[in-house]
């Protein structure tokens, strides 16, 4: 299996998070500054590490989502525009619902199954000055961000209840009794040239590896996980996925007998062979509440 070597900024653990919880808060500038001017918006510390990535090109089916974390799957979608709102919201979004249900069910018809969309997001490999002159608004997901280069997992286990509680009202007391689980749906725009997204094999991560953090926003507090450097996780990316390509990310899963129960994951760029500038990456991602019920 041929690999490559990337650099990811892992978090780096800090003796005061022993008394601060780590925290990034995600309020516009202007708003923080008047209120909390004398709070940092961010105590995190992260540090480069070099890490091997091997690419699945070839054996990408072996992966599975409540082995790995991960699975890749061809799946065409029906809309031409992944950047159309309208189009997102009535024919994409629906129908990566529907997908989802069926794939995680053991009926075709996906009984059993489901499935709530809380969150969408595009991002797109532009220069990073160019990104940081930009103003950016946090609560669109058609604001695209920059590919993240933390290792992360989108929610905690503490932010996936909250979750539940937050999205799903009165019906989250029942829907917690069964399976919930997370899941990440991402999909390249056009063919990835650089900025691949690799994904780290859950059996390899230490509980210890994961630092629970507080994500601020201006409507809703949640908990993400960044992940520590560890030279016994291994990494995985699928070279030249293309628009018909996503990979499921495992985010949280309640069910304590599957081994993967979430999955990091993070970009890294990729050189072009011939020296020129790879074009820009963009994807989109669907974060869905999943429920089974037992």
């Amino acid at each position: 299996m041929e690999a490559v070597d990337a650099s990811f900024e892992f978090i780096q653990w800090q003796p005061s998070y022993e008394k601060h919880k780590p925290y990034e808060v995600f309020l516009p500038l202007a708003s923080f500054n008047e209120n909390n001017s004398k709070i940092p918006r961010s105590n995190l510390v992260f540090e480069p590490r070099s890490v091997r990535v091997h690419n699945v090109r070839g054996q990408h089916d072996v992966f599975r989502l409540d082995t790995h974390g991960f699975q890749f799957v061809c799946h065409a979608t029906t809309v031409l525009d992944l950047k159309d709102r309208k189009a997102v919201a009535e024919q994409y979004v629906p129908e990566m619902e529907t997908f989802l249900r069926r794939h995680l069910s053991a009926s075709k018809a996906g009984e059993g199954v489901t499935t709530f969309c809380f969150d969408l997001r595009l991002r797109e490999s532009i220069d990073a000055e160019e990104f940081s002159k930009r103003t950016v608004n946090l609560e669109d997901g058609f604001d695209a961000l920059l590919p993240a280069t933390h290792p992360h997992i989108d929610q905690s286990v503490n932010g996936a209840i909250s979750r539940v509680r937050r999205h799903m009202g009165d019906e989250a007391d029942r829907l917690l009794n069964g399976r919930v689980r997370v899941v990440n749906i991402w999909r390249p725009l056009a063919k990835v040239r650089s900025w691949p997204l690799a994904l780290c094999d859950a059996r390899t991560v230490d509980p210890n590896d994961l630092v629970t953090c507080d994500i601020v926003r201006r409507r809703y507090v949640g908990e993400t996980y960044f992940g520590k450097y560890n030279a016994s996780q291994k990494w995985y990316y699928l070279s030249g996925m293309d628009v018909d390509d996503i990979v499921l990310v495992k985010v949280y899963d309640s069910d304590p007998d599957v081994l993967a129960k979430h999955c990091l994951h993070a970009s890294f760029p990729l050189g072009d062979s011939n020296g020129s500038q790879p074009p820009v990456r963009e994807s989109i991602e669907l974060r869905i509440l999943v429920f089974t019920e037992t």
